[in-house]
């Protein structure tokens, strides 16, 4: 059997998950053991969550893999905190049972043939009624970057045999993933020293999320949560999720958002105020705010397909790395030839 090689160019990827676990563990001692991990499903009630206006369950489930050492040990491990996508959960990574297809089976490999070091790795399910928190406080949904920031990790390292310091921390996710890795790594480096977006969505007014895209209009034409599931639109109900995060209104029912576009005669225009309130989550604009944060870093990487079939991905990622680049923030960033999901797994000569 032959790994899947890494390359740290920007042209072609190889194996992402693959190429996230090498890339963050460059301290962590290599592993002995030859037994197989384990995966336990726990629950964190939330405080952050609380008393949320569109009923999302306060009551969140995680998917954790302990390493092979872990239950034979007295040992203390650092963790990774892999975010998922929008309409996932956190059985994302684990529950596929084709072989190297799940973070176990990888794991268990790399660990057996040392590749990398023993670590935890936590999945929190932070999908929302409107299928995705974007790792983010709103007033509508609940305070997922408190979630997942500081209650996640307080459970985490008060229940489990953890390193509990920022440099044995790291956070990747793929896709809304990836953005809340990006975001709260850069928000928290005295957390999380270590960020990885696979495909990050790094939402922004580029590519298809714009106004003369039709499928936009559809979100802004839609009067009711009815309206809004009949137009079978991944872009028009994709930005509801976004609003829900990003300009979230209580006082605005049904949809509890203002919309970024308002309907003008036959144009779509900004409307400002919910407008500003999605730039200044682009991460772009982000990385200006937050350089300082951003230095403090050990590493920073994000990558993304070239026909990633989210086109604001693609050009929001270039634009991404040409500010970190500008601001001579240190990162890797890699663009290869695939879409947004058919590089995330694989191992080849099986």
């Amino acid at each position: 059997m032959i790994l899947r090689t890494i390359t740290l160019r920007l042209t072609m990827k190889k194996n992402t998950i693959y190429a996230l676990l090498v890339f963050i563990l460059l301290t962590i001692q290599f592993a002995q053991a030859q037994d197989k991990g384990t995966v336990k499903f726990d629950t964190l009630e939330s405080k952050a969550l609380a008393n949320n206006l569109t009923k999302e369950d306060t009551k969140r489930a995680i998917s954790i893999y302990l390493p092979p050492g872990y239950a034979d040990s007295t040992e203390r491990y650092p963790v990774m905190y892999l975010l998922h996508g929008i309409g996932d959960n956190h059985m994302n990574f684990v529950d596929d049972d084709e072989k190297y297809q799940n973070i176990q089976d990888l794991m268990d490999y790399g660990i057996a043939s040392h590749r990398f070091g023993e670590m935890i790795i936590v999945t929190p399910s932070e999908k929302t009624n409107w299928f995705g928190s974007f790792y983010t406080n709103s007033t509508v949904t609940g305070n997922w970057e408190d979630f997942t920031t500081f209650e996640l990790v307080n459970y985490i390292d008060a229940n489990y045999r953890t390193n509990a310091k920022a440099d044995s921390r790291a956070i990747v996710g793929h896709s809304m993933g990836g953005f809340g890795a990006i975001k709260l790594a850069m928000k928290h480096p005295d957390i999380f020293s270590v960020a990885y977006a696979m495909s990050g969505g790094f939402v922004a007014f580029t590519g298809e999320i714009n106004a003369n895209n039709p499928e936009i209009k559809k979100f802004v034409l839609a009067k009711t949560t009815d309206e809004l599931l009949a137009t079978q639109s991944r872009d028009a109900i994709g930005m509801l999720t976004v609003s829900q995060a990003f300009s979230p209104n209580p006082s605005n029912p049904p949809f509890y958002a203002d919309k970024p576009f308002k309907l003008q005669g036959k144009k779509l225009l900004p409307n400002l105020s919910a407008y500003n309130k999605w730039i200044e989550n682009d991460v772009v604009n982000m990385a200006v705010k937050y350089r300082e944060n951003l230095m403090k870093l050990r590493a920073i990487k994000f990558d993304t397909g070239n026909d990633d079939e989210f086109k604001f991905i693609v050009v929001n990622s270039r634009l991404f790395s040409k500010k970190l680049t500008e601001l001579k923030i240190e990162h890797e960033f890699e663009e290869y030839n695939g879409d947004h999901r058919n590089r995330l797994w694989g191992l080849r000569g099986r």
